[in-house]
């Protein structure tokens, strides 16, 4: 081959390479500018109710709206803050999701925990039929648990709300169930040649090897009862036992009109959520993870 050719090869491969580069690169581009679309198109609510807490009255209803407001208030939150005894609200939701993250963890983890690492005549099927109960829809359970716990007079206290976290959620089991059976069974027979007993596998191995499902499992427990409206709803008649969002519902019906009062409500309760999941998505990404390899 002649130098001449040599070289109008190596032009003609370095222009195709350069060609290549460029397309990937404006395919990133025309990608990224498509997500930020996207975020910006679902960050605009939240934007708009983050300006409207914070906007002065007289502001919040003009027309055209007023996007970038300048005259900031703290007024909206405090008329809103008192308007129900909204501190004692929050300390109601944050002792039924306490109690609700632990009892639904705890149940749900010795459950998973027995189908991973023990093998019975019927388990499998048993395992079926608990996820057989993830497609079971909670309205149809409604009547039959109200008048269930009508006749034990737990109407009107959180009884309903906390008692039946303690026998397990199917979702949950599924999880700890996955988790732990990617844990070597080597550690197990080390510990039982050992002479520890179930209790001692699943606190002394199971769990400190599983903290990632752990975490996981407390953060989507806390925020299912931090959102929880229904089973309130249902069970909770007197406003000092409200949680936050059977209080905002409360808040609206009586402020129809009022957004100025309606929004730094709402934006008070979804800041706890917004901070669980911030702080732990690396936790549920990594959980998620195993559930997927295995």
């Amino acid at each position: 081959m002649s130098t001449r050719a040599r070289e109008y090869l190596a032009t003609t491969t370095l222009s195709g390479t350069r060609w290549r580069w460029a397309l990937g690169a404006l395919k990133a581009l025309a990608i990224y500018l498509l997500l930020v679309a996207l975020a910006a198109l679902f960050l605009l609510p939240f934007y708009w109710m983050l300006a409207t807490a914070f906007k002065p009255q007289a502001l919040v209803y003009r027309f055209p709206p007023d996007w970038f407001a300048g005259d900031l208030t703290l007024e909206n939150f405090r008329v809103g803050w008192n308007s129900l005894p909204f501190a004692r609200i929050y300390l109601n939701t944050v002792f039924v999701t306490a109690v609700t993250v632990f009892g639904t963890v705890f149940s749900s983890s010795l459950v998973g925990f027995g189908f991973a690492r023990y093998r019975a005549r019927g388990a499998t099927v048993l395992f079926v039929v608990v996820l057989a109960t993830m497609m079971v829809p909670t309205s149809t359970t409604l009547i039959p648990r109200f008048i269930l716990f009508s006749k034990l007079g737990w109407i009107d206290s959180y009884l309903p709300l906390l008692v039946p976290t303690f026998f397990g959620n199917a979702f949950f089991i599924f999880l700890f169930r996955q988790f732990f059976r990617s844990i070597p069974q080597d550690y197990f027979d080390a510990a039982e040649v050992e002479g520890a007993s179930p209790w001692a596998l699943y606190w002394r191995i199971a769990v400190p090897l599983s903290k990632p499902v752990f975490v996981a499992a407390g953060l989507f427990a806390a925020l299912t009862a931090w959102n929880d409206f229904l089973d309130p709803l249902v069970f909770l008649n007197t406003v000092d036992k409200f949680t936050l969002q059977l209080a905002l519902s409360s808040f609206k019906s009586e402020n129809v009109t009022a957004l100025h009062l309606m929004m730094p409500m709402a934006l008070l309760a979804m800041l706890p959520a917004l901070l669980l999941v911030a702080i732990g998505q690396r936790w549920i990404s990594r959980s998620l993870a195993f559930e997927v390899e295995k």
